[in-house]
């Protein structure tokens, strides 16, 4: 009976101090520069989705969001924080993964960090823009559920599922950990909102920038007849944006 009540004991206070170390980082977390390296995309002055800033050089800002957020035809905007807009000024889509880097001009702004350390059970935390604009940069969190979960229909690649809520719109936006960085992208959802999402991760982003670095732009915003049914198709089957 004693180990019994000893063990229990033992057991409350290590999920007691869990959930305190959880809240603390959570508090520490400096919100307020992420949420102002978030931005939304809009195509035609239509909201596609969600993405953020991974490199800033100069004037040149590189943007990380879905491939088929912008896997369309039309004229391609960044809407940041401050309420300002910018044309793209280029894109590269990933091959074999959903996601793409968008080129636009602007200063005075900070990226954010990538990370490849993902664990099942971390704690995350979700900011992108659901359903429309005046829900930017909607926070959400949850935490990692699987990792190298295979849905060919979604990505060659593996992917990362979390149970944090997602919404249309939120398509390309980033997924943090407690330390404020970026372990992949928002690219679907399972319709029925289960608490299945699923994100492409951090390091088929580094890949794409260094694509990116190496080649620049492969898209010139002409798009065959088979890519618009496809992105048509995408949206009714997953839910994404």
């Amino acid at each position: 009976m004693k180990h019994t009540i000893f063990i229990m004991l033992m057991i409350a206070i290590l999920t007691g101090s869990m959930i305190l170390h959880v809240t603390v980082m959570h508090r520490s977390l400096d919100y307020s520069q992420i949420l102002e390296s978030t931005v939304l995309i809009e195509i035609d002055g239509q909201h596609t989705g969600s993405g953020f800033m991974v490199e800033v050089s100069d004037n040149e800002v590189l943007v990380i969001t879905a491939r088929h957020v912008v896997d369309r035809k039309g004229s391609y905007s960044v809407v940041f924080a401050d309420g300002s807009k910018r044309s793209v000024q280029g894109i590269r889509m990933a091959e074999a993964s959903d996601c793409a880097v968008l080129l636009v001009y602007k200063t005075g702004l900070r990226p954010l960090k990538l990370t490849t350390k993902v664990r099942i059970g971390q704690p995350i935390v979700v900011i992108g823009n659901p359903l429309e604009r005046r829900y930017f940069n909607y926070i959400t969190h949850g935490i990692v559920s699987k990792l190298d979960v295979l849905e060919d229909w979604l990505s060659c690649n593996s992917l990362i599922m979390i149970d944090a809520a997602v919404n249309p719109g939120n398509s390309g936006g980033p997924v943090f950990d407690l330390r404020g960085r970026v372990i992949g992208i928002v690219i679907a959802r399972y319709t029925y909102n289960c608490g299945m999402n699923f994100l492409t991760p951090s390091i088929d982003i580094l890949t794409l920038l260094e694509e990116w670095n190496d080649e620049g732009a492969n898209w010139d915003e002409k798009l065959e007849e088979a890519g618009e049914e496809f992105a048509d198709e995408y949206e009714a089957s997953v839910g994404a944006s």
